[in-house]
């Protein structure tokens, strides 16, 4: 069994959160569970055998080559144990968070970044993105035309 490594949606959306967890909730098809905690506000689901979590305050700075302060939202998925024992559970997962990233890109008109194990970019939608998915043949959301793949 072959763990998944972590994957982040970073979102650059400056309106309130409220809309950001309305529009996730319509992607997602379900709706997410608010809960305080002393380091701040969360928003959760778990959908397919992961949990996705938005954090407003991700507290990261700029490593790796990633402008991680450059986006005010993390989208945080983490798959459960149950997922990792089907095979093709790890495409499915980093699939899961391209299309979510694309779809947020989408309909909050903001830039979306998706990174694995916070080091490494697999995917930026939005204003002046240089990329998209390494594999597949993914869409500008905004424009309808394919944006150019970031060579690895």
């Amino acid at each position: 069994m072959v763990m998944p490594r972590p994957m982040s949606v970073f979102i650059d959306f400056q309106g309130d959160e409220a809309a950001l967890v309305d529009v996730l909730a319509e992607v997602l098809g379900r709706s997410l569970v608010r809960e305080d905690l002393d380091v701040g506000t969360i928003h959760r689901c778990r959908l397919l055998d992961t949990e996705v979590v938005l954090l407003g305050d991700h507290g990261l700075e700029d490593d790796c080559g990633i402008r991680f302060t450059a986006y005010r939202y993390q989208l945080q998925l983490t798959a459960f144990d149950v997922g990792m024992r089907i095979s093709g559970y790890d495409r499915l997962y980093e699939s899961m968070a391209v299309f979510l990233a694309e779809r947020l890109c989408a309909r909050l008109a903001s830039r979306t970044e998706v990174v694995a194990n916070l080091q490494r970019t697999v995917a930026v939608f939005g204003a002046g993105a240089e990329t998209t998915e390494r594999t597949g043949s993914a869409m500008d959301p905004e424009r309808h035309v394919p944006m150019e793949r970031k060579e690895q």
